[in-house]
């Protein structure tokens, strides 16, 4: 991904043992140069010490698979964007 950039957040649920919260990106390829937004839908519920223990992310009312590419990228992001990207401390 050359770009991406969020337009839009909204808390949708917050609890102590759930946060939900929907988002637009947009995303912008290298090879393309044109960027395309995506809705989604992201849930986390955390375990007693506010780690997440379940991530799902749903764009465009999606649910993608847990098998093959599908299940390779939620792992990626799942292992690895919590080290470049850190939620607000007020949430």
């Amino acid at each position: 991904m050359a770009h991406s950039r969020t337009l839009a957040t909204e808390i949708v649920l917050s609890t102590p043992t759930t946060i939900a919260w929907k988002q637009t990106q947009e995303y912008t390829p290298r090879v393309l140069h044109k960027g395309f937004k995506v809705d989604s839908l992201v849930t986390c519920t955390l375990d007693g010490e506010g780690k997440v223990v379940y991530h799902k992310d749903q764009w465009n009312e999606k649910d993608y698979s847990h098998e093959g590419v599908g299940k390779v990228m939620k792992t990626l992001n799942g292992d690895y964007l919590g080290l470049v990207t850190r939620p607000p401390g007020d949430l």
